[in-house]
């Protein structure tokens, strides 16, 4: 657990790509926003929700919707930081249901005050996986205002450390960081998790 942090789950997006809500989609029995609950209480004993939900989860602190809409990401981790109790907010998204709580174990050492860190994985930037100073609240209102919803532009702008996690960090799969941005995407992960067993016995 890092006392100093809160970690927000980001599940305020509209899910058009998947089709369906993907908080609700189903991988290995558990839905994707239990996946996520149950790496977010690795981290933190403080979980944040952004999104809407009728019920809180269990094991979550607070449900809370975006306070502003239509500006993506940017909208939820600023709502994250209006709500976050701890010095620091670590944030996750919903949909990266392999993703192992010890990245953000990795990264913390290396936080910097007033600087963000950010993974980088073999894929390249991982602005959702990322730890963020509480006192930037200020700044994401200051880029919504200004209708500058890139993230990327603001880890910059905030002079971001940025940590390769895919050449540094011990015992990195790249199956963590597996997105489902598509329902295809969940066969991908059941393979991950679950791999076909290659049998000893050779065919006749």
């Amino acid at each position: 657990m890092l006392d100093q942090v809160s970690i927000a789950i980001i599940a305020g997006g509209k899910s058009r790509r998947f089709g369906a809500p993907k908080t609700e989609a189903l991988l290995a029995r558990k839905t994707l926003l239990e996946h996520a609950v149950d790496i977010a209480r690795r981290v933190s004993e403080d979980v944040i929700l952004i999104g809407r939900m009728e019920e809180r989860p269990e094991g979550v602190s607070a449900v809370h919707p975006d306070l502003v809409s239509g500006c993506g990401p940017v909208c939820g981790i600023y709502t994250a930081l209006h709500y976050c109790s701890k010095p620091w907010l670590a944030v996750m998204p919903v949909d990266m249901p392999l993703l192992d709580a010890s990245v953000y174990r990795f990264l913390y050492p290396l936080v910097r005050q007033g600087h963000p860190v950010v993974a980088r994985s073999h894929k390249g930037l991982e602005p959702l996986v990322s730890l963020w100073p509480a006192d930037t609240k200020d700044v994401f209102e200051q880029a919504i205002q200004n209708g500058a919803y890139r993230l990327y532009e603001i880890l910059r702008n905030q002079n971001a450390t940025i940590v390769d996690v895919h050449t540094h960090m011990p015992g990195y799969k790249e199956e963590w960081f597996i997105n489902i941005n598509y329902k295809n995407d969940l066969e991908l992960a059941m393979q991950r998790l679950h791999p076909p067993q290659t049998s000893i016995y050779k065919t006749q």
